[in-house]
């Protein structure tokens, strides 16, 4: 996934399957097939991070986020080209510290999910400018996650880290709003996220990492996740500006993880500002 975040950083002027850039000079494609239109996203952002695992500490760390997602966005033929793609690669980490700011704590991870998206009504939510009737579009769907990450506190002798690690279905919605100022088009973005049911990696209480690894002591280690133990979402909020050729892209994105398995509790939240770029691509 890694390999795959740095391939799509630095592609330019054509991508892997023959996407060519053609872009007008408000920022969208227009006057092509629905179906071949491709919107890459890259943004980059930092803020404010909340930490909590009781598997290494009862107390909250609190500190800086820093966060890049990529995503990309196609419409497809499915149910008459209602139904939209999008595949998003989130990477963030946080440094913070307790509450007597003398142990440091960092967090972080990786989350690759693919979503499915029904659009209602006449337009889309790829590139609901060229292409609605309506300024406003709504779509909903399903997504498959996976996540990647852990916790390390640099104090901590026997057990100083924590693997986080789940793969999810999540359920998923969006809507854009088309904002024209002076013939210029702003397009408001808003997603939200939350896991529906899956599974998830915890160690038991008490548990080691010796004991799962070394001694084979399994106890529980595979968790059945749902809403119930892992009431999270995931917000993001964005405002796309076009510069000629190219549309800046402002935002700002919460993320309240949480999860209770094995009596052990955990939660990361995040709210960070986001600045970055689009670009709309015609699939050959």
């Amino acid at each position: 996934m890694a390999w795959m975040l740095l391939l799509s950083l630095c592609a330019s002027g054509q991508d892997a399957s023959g996407a060519v850039y053609i872009t007008d000079t408000t920022g969208f494609i227009s006057s092509l097939p629905v179906n071949k239109e491709v919107l890459h996203s890259t943004i980059v952002g930092v803020g404010w991070a909340n930490v909590l695992d009781t598997y290494l500490s009862p107390y909250n760390y609190k500190g800086t986020d820093i966060r890049i997602q990529r995503e990309s966005q196609r419409m497809t033929t499915l149910w008459g080209g209602r139904v939209s793609n999008q595949v998003l690669i989130d990477v963030n980490a946080a440094f913070t510290k307790n509450h007597a700011r003398n142990l440091k704590e960092y967090a972080g991870g990786i989350r690759y999910s693919q979503g499915w998206f029904y659009n209602f009504g006449k337009g889309n939510v790829v590139n609901p400018v060229e292409r609605s009737r309506s300024r406003f579009n709504v779509a909903a769907g399903l997504a498959a996650s996976a996540y990647l990450g852990g916790i390390y506190i640099d104090r901590n002798g026997n057990n100083p880290a924590q693997a986080k690690a789940d793969l999810m279905i999540d359920v998923s919605a969006m809507a854009t709003y088309d904002m024209v100022i002076a013939r210029h088009h702003y397009l408001w973005r808003y997603q939200v996220s939350a896991p529906l049911l899956g599974i998830a990696f915890s160690p038991a209480y008490g548990q080691s990492y010796y004991e799962m690894f070394d001694l084979k002591h399994r106890d529980h280690n595979v968790c059945f996740g749902y809403i119930g133990n892992m009431p999270s979402m995931r917000h993001r909020l964005t405002l796309d500006i076009p510069i000629r050729r190219y549309t800046i892209r402002l935002g700002y994105v919460a993320q309240f993880n949480q999860s209770t398995f094995n009596h052990l509790k955990y939660h990361t939240y995040t709210h960070d500002f986001v600045l970055g770029f689009n670009k709309y691509l015609y699939r050959k």
